[in-house]
């Protein structure tokens, strides 16, 4: 990270307080309703996630994340920083989506009063764990290809 000017670096770390701000006072449970509608459209399921303070602050720094995944270039560039934190993004959203996939299987209920394309998590922090999961997936990409 030592590549990374300081400005930058300071402006990161404000990008990431300023969302995670906006994400936990106000716009995340907004933007969370607007999405799992949006899915029950296309999927005919309802994936009962629940808003999650610690969700909204590891979601949060996938900009500082980025910076990290930029560090491992030779030459800073803030191109490649804008793609570096897409790029830890667009894995978020990938493995996120493999954990709902994963949940129209694994989320059964043992009430039969409720329906069936009511689907919630199958335990806690299980958003957490794949938002994670999602973040750390470049890390062992390069790993991976270095080797």
């Amino acid at each position: 990270m030592n590549k990374i000017p300081s400005k930058i670096k300071y402006l990161i770390y404000g990008l990431c307080g300023l969302i995670f701000i906006v994400l936990n006072f106000g716009l995340g449970a907004k933007l969370q309703i607007g999405l799992t509608e949006n899915l029950q459209k296309l999927t005919d399921y309802f994936f009962g996630i629940p808003t999650n303070t610690l969700d909204y602050l590891i979601f949060a720094t996938i900009p500082f994340f980025g910076m990290i995944y930029n560090s491992t270039r030779n030459k800073f560039k803030v191109k490649e920083l804008i793609t570096d934190i897409f790029t830890v993004l667009f894995f978020v959203i990938i493995v996120f989506g493999i954990g709902l996939f994963i949940m129209v299987f694994s989320a059964r209920h043992s009430n039969p009063l409720i329906p069936d394309y009511l689907k919630a998590e199958p335990f806690d922090l299980y958003s957490t764990i794949l938002i994670g999961i999602g973040i750390l997936m470049p890390y062992l990409i390069i790993k991976l290809t270095k080797k």
